[in-house]
């Protein structure tokens, strides 16, 4: 069991994180009722679902992380996780469709990327209706800025454009 679990300590607190299920996370309780325990016990952490964004979260007292965000810290104790700045952010490399629930976490799943980068993998379309010219427009967003890629009589046509610009100009390093 031991050989599965990665120790590491985040708050001052002592924790264990499942390598392979980052929903199995751990914490030594010390103290109960005020006194030091004289046989201090791992404790599960209750992991639970954000109504408002569908992040995973747990509390290490008095703060919420978000679980990949944690499982990333556990794996690269170096990494700054309290620095929530837009040139350190967690990725998902595939979203929650592609994965089981189980692995949407692991740690093969997760890089640090900027802000704009951790929008590349949304699911957009790339393409709108223009009413004035009876075509679809295809466009991509590249360092904050609207990209016009062409219009065109078909929509799948105007994805198409999008997703090969995608490949030129959405690639995380």
């Amino acid at each position: 069991m031991e050989d599965n679990y990665i120790d590491f300590e985040l708050n001052n607190r002592k924790l264990k994180i499942n390598k392979e299920n980052p929903d199995d996370i751990l914490m030594l309780k010390t103290h109960g009722g005020g006194y030091k325990m004289k046989n201090p016990k791992w404790n599960q952490i209750k992991v639970y679902t954000r109504k408002s964004d569908g992040y995973r979260v747990i509390q290490i007292n008095p703060k919420k992380y978000k679980l990949h965000r944690v499982n990333y810290y556990a794996h690269n104790p170096t990494w700054n996780i309290h620095d929530t700045s837009s040139n350190n952010q967690i990725d998902h490399e595939d979203g929650k469709d592609n994965l089981p629930k189980h692995q949407y976490n692991n740690i093969e799943n997760l890089r640090v990327v900027t802000q704009q980068e951790n929008q590349w993998n949304t699911k957009a379309k790339g393409y709108t209706w223009c009413k004035q010219r009876q075509k679809w427009r295809s466009q991509i967003m590249v360092s904050g800025k609207k990209k016009y890629l062409g219009s065109f009589d078909l929509k799948e046509d105007a994805h198409i454009a999008y997703l090969e610009a995608k490949k030129i100009y959405h690639i995380i390093k």
